[in-house]
């Protein structure tokens, strides 16, 4: 009796999807994914807007960071040496954060300079970067995970840093240097490398723009030092590049 119920359901059941299903001629292709009608359910204008998740293991958002860095400068025709900073700073996401970058030079002639004085007797005229205080934001759209080796995961990010601020510089003389300073723009780019939840390793390629005065290396015969004597070379806007590479703590 029981095998007969059972039975009975089954066919019940098949006739009743039989009856609530299309006919399909013969030949209609009805097995073929119709891409047009996906297109139109999953692609409308509706939903034109995508965003990619992605399971970030070391997070920026509410952070504040300390990092310690070291360079040289990159496009100096005059100096060499070494270049030292700090940023102290805060991500209020993901994406945006603000800092504080305080940078100082340890700078000498180059070789250029030293042969041209050898050879010429004279001395070129430039200025020596001596330090710069700069604020500025900072806007990360790239992160990605790459592997090393086959054997672990790198996490790293690359954003972009606009700032303001001050530097201050050397005009070079015969007779003891001159101290200015002058209002400065800076844009950087920086990539940041995770090592753990607390440590990363960061660098800058950071290029300020200021207008710096100039003058002759050698004294007049005629006059002392000051920019409305024969000594002033006027001032001029100067790019300056740096190069630094750095340790990054997140608290």
């Amino acid at each position: 009796m029981k095998t007969l119920t059972l039975t009975l359901l089954l066919l019940g059941s098949s006739l009743a999807y039989a009856q609530t299903s299309p006919s399909k001629p013969a030949g209609s292709g009805s097995d073929k994914l119709d891409i047009k009608k996906l297109e139109q359910k999953y692609w409308s204008a509706k939903d034109d807007d995508f965003a990619v998740v992605q399971n970030r293991r070391y997070t920026k958002a509410s952070r504040y960071f300390l990092s310690l860095n070291y360079g040289v400068p990159f496009n100096d025709p005059f100096n060499a040496g070494s270049m030292y900073g700090l940023n102290f700073g805060y991500f209020f996401n993901e994406r945006w954060g603000m800092d504080f970058e305080y940078k100082s030079g340890s700078l000498k002639d180059n070789d250029a300079v030293t042969s041209f004085k050898s050879r010429f007797g004279a001395y070129p005229d430039h200025n020596v970067f001596t330090s710069s205080q700069i604020i500025s934001a900072s806007f990360v759209p790239f992160y990605a995970k790459m592997s090393f080796m086959d054997t672990s995961i790198i996490y790293f990010d690359m954003g972009l840093s606009v700032g303001a601020g001050t530097m201050a510089y050397s005009v070079k003389q015969s007779e003891g240097d001159i101290s200015k300073s002058t209002a400065i723009f800076k844009f950087a780019v920086f990539q940041q490398i995770f090592f753990t939840e607390h440590l990363a390793l960061r660098a800058d390629l950071t290029n300020t723009w200021g207008n710096q005065q100039r003058a002759k290396y050698y004294t007049p015969q005629d006059g002392t030092y000051g920019y409305t004597d024969s000594r002033d070379l006027g001032a001029k806007m100067t790019n300056d590049t740096s190069l630094l590479f750095g340790l990054t703590y997140w608290f």
